[in-house]
């Protein structure tokens, strides 16, 4: 049996079309497991009527904790063999569980991987992510990839995750799914794709001011990293891709969302800006020529910005 865990908050517009996704598999042995994580509009009532009328839907509404929290707890309560985690505005084509389970069972794989498909508010597809065969484990474990990080194009083995307490970082906005994916993908023996994409991931086009709140949040991340590797005596073997996620996430990423905060004006983006600098220079032991070199370019990339903007001010008459 494959268990399917959705955290749900406050998304009574998209909720019932991501639980019919999953309802309509063609895999008919799942459980539902939805973790209402304190939602106040009609997500709750909208999730009860649905698990009255479905056996296999396991509902639980608690105080709001997080996303982290939400999927931890969904893990203790799931029976799965194999574990799904599905967001909540997102929804997964007919045949994707069926297909997962099946491959599993066939490679004997603790992790299965798919693609999946970028789409907006229309169901325009904007773009189409892919995941190429890898020969072992540590091909896949790859951090500067679209499929690494997210826990929804994958199932897991839930013994993998019970016997290695493998968790959802708490309190973590930015970064905890690609950690627990570190985690996940390090305990494992096999690791298997299938490159056809399955998952419909929603783009919420909100306004950049609500993309950077926990943003350096990030920083928390490459730090539990940088223990994780150690406490498990891999910490050499493994300190290049700690040194692409720094790169990937703790640089391009905050800088991207810098650059968009800086063309719209956003209020205190510059204290944002002086928080991803303190937290990158605390990181500097772990930085290669490339990485500071890198670093030095957006910041100046940056700093074009401004004085573009300013010589634009100045040359109005």
């Amino acid at each position: 049996m494959l268990s399917v865990i959705i955290p749900a908050y406050n998304v009574e517009k998209y909720i019932e079309r991501c639980i019919n996704s999953v309802l309509n598999q063609k895999l008919k042995n799942i459980e539902i497991v939805i973790i209402d994580d304190g939602s106040k509009d009609k997500t709750s009532d909208i999730c009860l009527e649905v698990s009255k009328n479905n056996k296999n839907i396991i509902y639980k509404k608690v105080q709001n904790s997080g996303c982290s929290a939400a999927r931890n707890l969904g893990i203790s309560i799931a029976k799965g063999k194999y574990i799904a985690f599905l967001d909540s505005d997102d929804w997964v084509d007919l045949d994707m569980y069926i297909d997962m389970l099946e491959e599993a069972e066939k490679k004997q794989a603790d992790i299965v991987i798919c693609g999946f498909k970028k789409l907006d508010e229309n169901k325009k597809l904007l773009s189409t992510v892919k995941v190429p065969k890898k020969s072992n484990k540590d091909e896949y474990t790859d951090c500067t990839t679209e499929w690494f990080s997210s826990p929804c194009n994958k199932i897991y083995k839930k013994d993998l995750l019970e016997k290695n307490n493998i968790k959802f970082l708490l309190n973590i906005y930015t970064g905890e799914d690609m950690f627990f994916n570190f985690m996940s993908f390090f305990y494992s023996d096999k690791i298997t794709s299938i490159d056809k994409p399955y998952y419909n991931y929603f783009m919420n086009q909100n306004s950049v001011s609500n993309n950077y709140k926990n943003r350096t949040d990030i920083y928390i991340v490459i730090r539990e990293l940088i223990s994780f590797y150690k406490r498990n005596g891999v910490y050499e073997k493994n300190v290049n891709k700690v040194r692409e996620c720094f790169k990937y996430h703790g640089i391009i990423y905050p800088f991207d969302v810098l650059q968009k905060l800086s063309e719209n004006k956003v209020e205190n983006w510059k204290r944002f800006y002086i928080k991803i600098k303190e937290e990158i220079n605390s990181l500097k032991e772990i930085a290669t020529v490339d990485i500071k070199i890198y670093y030095c370019y957006r910041v100046f990339r940056l700093k074009m910005i401004w004085l573009k903007r300013l010589k634009k001010m100045l040359t109005i008459k």
